[in-house]
């Protein structure tokens, strides 16, 4: 009978000779490590935005940056008769990708101001009147691809800039 030593010895030296060209032929496979490049960041899942009374800027032709997102909204916002009580309401939005609003709008915190009922309503009313005219959102075909479905919070605050805004 035949032992089955000098195949194992011939297996097994095979296996050696192979072994310092396996790490190369990974490489072959699967690229140069060094050539591998890092995937693009993310967008993050959120975005938060302060917007204060208008300055007289033009509502934009086309919005291609998450911060052209807010100054959007900001030009789009146009309070008339409101008295700076203090008030502010935060809303959080989705749009579409044609930048048309995803479902409804939610409220999720007010915070009144001076009691004045009268004040209170047409904040409210001014905030509902940007959505509509900020609708649909002038995104580039890039940037409604990537914020299409993504939450955004915004804050109307009926107080000058040049205060400090409480955090969100």
């Amino acid at each position: 009978m035949r032992t089955l030593r000098p195949y194992g010895a011939w297996i097994a030296a095979c296996l050696l000779s192979v072994s310092p060209t396996l790490p190369a032929l990974a490489q072959g496979l699967f690229g140069d490590p060094d050539e591998r490049r890092e995937p693009p960041p993310s967008l993050p899942q959120s975005f938060n935005g302060i917007i204060y009374p208008p300055s007289g800027e033009e509502i934009p032709k086309q919005v291609d940056t998450l911060n052209d997102i807010a100054r959007a909204m900001q030009a789009c916002w146009r309070p008339t008769g409101l008295q700076y009580s203090g008030q502010s309401v935060t809303i959080r939005i989705s749009f579409k990708r044609n930048g048309d609003v995803l479902g409804k709008p939610m409220i999720t915190h007010y915070r009144e101001g001076e009691p004045d009922a009268a004040n209170r309503e047409a904040f409210t009313q001014a905030v509902r009147e940007a959505l509509v005219r900020c609708s649909p959102m002038p995104f580039t075909d890039k940037l409604g691809a990537a914020v299409a479905g993504r939450p955004f919070t915004f804050r109307f605050v009926d107080s000058p800039a040049t205060e400090k805004p409480q955090p969100l």
